[in-house]
């Protein structure tokens, strides 16, 4: 018989022991839009599913979900998975009642013996959302978003009291990277985790990069680490790459490097004075911040390294 640890060797070399991702408690999901087949029932990997929208329907709470990367061929480029995916949250929304869809993850891995996946798992859409997300707790790891011309890369929702979206509750990407002007986008937010992403701008410089507004729904604990902020083809940035709108509370910015100048001059914006947290040790591509490229509304900002050292001004 064929275990879950001995799927996952077989499919890339995901952990197999003492892993988040190897829980026997929960189903392990396989999409592969080479080798796959509509038909399949994806729980092994030679009964993989062709799209990533099949696996997120079937799975459940805590359940894992696993992408192969589709061909690459030197000289002449990759294929890409091109859908929109929409994770709903489960059960009614009830007051009381538990998401059924809440704690899944969406891997990108690697198949061992397919050299022709090394450059992993990407995921284009135009014009439209590559991910919403309604349930709470959903995790991203090692995709590369293509979104130029996108709404958005990632639409994290929450409609507050009605409790129909959640998905602002407790999601986090880690290793991704999104190219283009479609943005991670949060109305509301409740310790929300964007770490070691990559985000660069499209071809022209138009950002995409973080946007989290808390009118509706506070921006609770955020914590933005370890990312970096490109130009695209030698051009600055638009605009702000960090943007957030009050209430902000409990934030945290901290380890980013920001690659590129800005349009804008500013490379973060935080509005409100009533928004609370840190900006600190983030590292900066020009030669001077000191003249407002950091607006940290009622953030504390420090540690803010440019090309003349460690600067405290912003």
């Amino acid at each position: 018989m064929t275990t879950a640890p001995d799927m996952l060797r077989e499919f890339g070399g995901a952990p197999v022991s003492g892993g988040r991702f190897t829980n026997p408690w929960t189903k392990h999901y396989f999409v592969d839009a080479t080798d796959g087949a509509t038909s399949n029932g994806g729980l092994r990997t030679d009964d993989a599913l062709t799209t990533i929208q099949a696996a997120v329907t079937l799975a459940t709470a805590g359940d894992v979900i696993y992408v192969r990367p589709q061909t690459y061929k030197l000289g002449t480029g990759f294929n890409r998975y091109e859908e929109d995916v929409t994770v709903t949250l489960g059960g009614d929304g009830g007051s009381g009642v538990v998401a059924t869809n809440a704690n899944i993850s969406l891997i990108g891995v690697s198949q061992r013996g397919k050299p022709s996946d090394f450059l992993g798992v990407r995921w284009k859409k135009g014009s439209a959302t590559h991910l919403t997300i309604d349930a709470p707790c959903f995790h991203v790891e090692n995709i590369g978003f293509f979104s130029e011309d996108a709404t958005y890369a990632i639409n994290l929702r929450c409609n507050g009291a009605t409790r129909t979206q959640e998905g602002t509750t407790g999601f986090s990407i880690y290793n991704c990277a999104i190219k283009g002007d479609g943005k991670i986008y949060a109305n509301g937010g409740n310790e929300v985790q964007i770490v070691n992403c990559r985000f660069q701008t499209k071809y022209d410089g138009t950002v995409g990069g973080i946007e989290m507004v808390g009118s509706s729904n506070a921006v609770q604990r955020p914590l933005i680490q370890g990312c970096e902020f490109i130009g695209g083809n030698a051009n600055n940035m638009s605009a702000a790459c960090i943007v957030g709108a009050a209430p902000w509370q409990d934030a945290v910015i901290r380890d980013n490097f920001f690659n590129a100048d800005s349009d804008t001059s500013i490379y973060i914006s935080i509005a409100g004075s009533t928004s609370t947290g840190i900006i600190s040790n983030n590292h900066f591509g020009v030669a001077d911040i000191s003249t407002g490229r950091i607006v940290e509304g009622g953030l504390i900002a420090t540690g803010a390294y440019d090309g003349g050292g460690l600067s405290t001004a912003t």
